[in-house]
């Protein structure tokens, strides 16, 4: 009994710790899983990216532009801030100018804002692999350009962004190096201050070690003249 009281934990930590493979929503298809990094290089590339192709129908309205100097990941300089967000305020969020009733008719519905999209849906595992998912539809039903492995149905509507703003190859990154940067940027903004919660949770778990060796040896001098 005592030997099943002590396995239990230590079982539920096991399985708690274990990876979980992600698959699409259908088609048991398994996600991409690309090196998601959150330097400091890698999350401005990947705000540029956001920039340049996805606020054009997206938007990041919890992530305002004075956030993009105050997050210490980014940084970013108040002359590159103030570029970006024109005539837009330090506390605006980072919101397409595509309308509503502008998006429903380009695409037949508004676009999700990304904010929280690695949360809502499987990572930012989900968002790289449906970036670089698109592909020819072996049926021939779906045009090239709509079609993607990873999404539900594999009609998406909206077209595949990188290649259609990758005009040059030869002159910008590539689609995979893309898509990491601003699946790596989507992962940090959903949680941004998921860094500092590791650092200071190695700390934790340290004083927590210490305090169990600490009880377990008061326990000890405590208990040892008594007769069991």
């Amino acid at each position: 009994m005592k030997r099943m009281l002590w396995s239990a934990p230590i079982l539920g930590i096991v399985i708690a710790c274990a990876p979980v493979a992600g698959f699409a929503a259908e088609g048991n298809v398994p996600l991409k899983h690309p090196n998601i990094t959150m330097d400091q290089k890698t999350l401005r590339e990947g705000l540029q990216v956001f920039v340049d192709v996805c606020m054009g129908c997206h938007s990041a309205k919890y992530v305002t532009y004075g956030d993009l100097m105050r997050y210490p990941e980014i940084a970013l300089p108040r002359q590159q801030v103030d570029d970006l967000r024109g005539n837009k305020s330090l506390l605006d969020g980072l919101t397409t100018d595509l309308t509503p009733a502008d998006a429903k008719v380009s695409y037949g519905k508004v676009p999700p804002d990304l904010s929280v999209i690695t949360r809502s849906r499987q990572g930012a595992d989900y968002v790289y692999s449906i970036l670089t998912g698109f592909a020819h539809d072996p049926e021939g039903r779906i045009p090239d350009g709509h079609y993607n492995i990873y999404f539900p149905g594999n009609n998406i509507a909206m077209p595949d962004p990188l290649t259609w703003f990758q005009h040059d190859p030869a002159d910008e990154k590539s689609i995979e190096e893309q898509a990491r940067s601003v699946s790596s940027f989507l992962a940090f903004i959903s949680e941004p201050h998921q860094l500092q919660r590791e650092s200071l949770g190695r700390y934790v778990i340290a004083f927590l070690v210490l305090l169990t060796a600490v009880l377990w040896w008061l326990k000890r001098e405590i208990w040892k003249d008594v007769q069991h």
